[in-house]
């Protein structure tokens, strides 16, 4: 059996792993085909043709930073008569390129379906830069970008979001991957917001081999909600002492392990368990920001 090396990014961090090539004429696996559920956001082969068939009014905005320039965003809002919770959603390391399936916007219709306004920020936009689809290399980018920056695009965001006249001032935050990461530091970064949700992301650390920085821990006000698969071994591997950091310094974190899920699991379908751990994920997530954004 052939073995080919191959490297990728989990999270932002380069992992090398050797991919087994069966022998001619070896019986291959089933793919799996996850069944239809309008209940959950679509997977990513189904993304670009739900934001396009989405009944809901989405837009891109440019949202003005300090320092003058303009940071696009897809903003989607809700079908709804009265003022609605805003939520930030972090794309993960795939940014918001075209070759990306527009997931994360298709992510932020769910959202509004769920009737919260949703602004789904291209965090490669502002500066010197006009978005992901301007970048050679969107992971590499997302990977260079530091967390001063990133606090300060979602900082204009959040402010964009209060002062739309159709929102009710509460902001929670949800991100992936990469996403996820920025999600928790926003947490510890940002005590106006009123909750955030973590897709297998990580609390602050100091890398491989991880270690909790309690410092920024203990500024932590917002409660956290995580979502892990339960196969996802480097990032879920971080869970239990996340959860003991945060029960020694009295913080609220709620992390939620699903058995036999991977990583990417919401945008990744290509298993029974990544679909049953979306499926009982994004309830989850819906009832934290309901509860948090009224």
């Amino acid at each position: 059996m052939k073995r080919a090396l191959l490297l990728f990014a989990v999270c932002g961090l380069p992992v090398f792993a050797f991919a087994q090539t069966p022998p001619a004429g070896a019986p291959q696996a089933a793919a799996y085909t996850p069944p239809k559920n309008d209940k959950i956001p679509p997977r990513l082969e189904d993304s670009a043709d739900v934001v396009k068939a989405s009944p809901r009014h989405g837009e891109w905005a440019s949202i003005k930073l300090a320092s003058g320039s303009p940071l696009k965003a897809w903003v989607v809002y809700p079908e709804r008569s009265d003022k609605a919770g805003v939520v930030l959603v972090i794309h993960d390391i795939f940014g918001m390129t075209a070759s990306a399936m527009v997931w994360p916007q298709a992510v932020g219709d769910q959202l509004a379906k769920e009737g919260f306004i949703a602004i789904v920020p291209d965090l490669l936009s502002g500066g010197t830069r006009g978005g992901s689809d301007e970048v050679a290399s969107v992971n590499q980018a997302i990977m260079q970008l530091p967390v001063t920056e990133v606090v300060e695009k979602l900082n204009a965001a959040l402010q964009y979001g209060k002062s739309l006249p159709s929102s009710n001032g509460k902001t929670g935050v949800v991100g992936f991957c990469w996403g996820g990461n920025q999600s928790f530091a926003y947490a510890i970064a940002q005590p106006a917001l009123s909750g955030a949700v973590v897709y297998y992301g990580q609390a602050p650390g100091s890398g491989n081999p991880y270690a909790i920085d309690m410092t920024q821990l203990a500024k932590l006000s917002v409660p956290v909600l995580g979502m892990y698969g339960g196969s996802d071994n480097r990032v879920t591997s971080t869970v239990e002492p996340t959860t003991a950091a945060t029960k020694q310094l009295g913080k609220s974190y709620e992390p939620h392990v699903f058995d036999g899920a991977g990583h990417g699991f919401l945008r990744n379908r290509g298993t029974e368990a990544n679909y049953k751990a979306s499926e009982q994920a994004w309830p989850l997530t819906v009832a934290f920001f309901k509860e948090r954004l009224k």
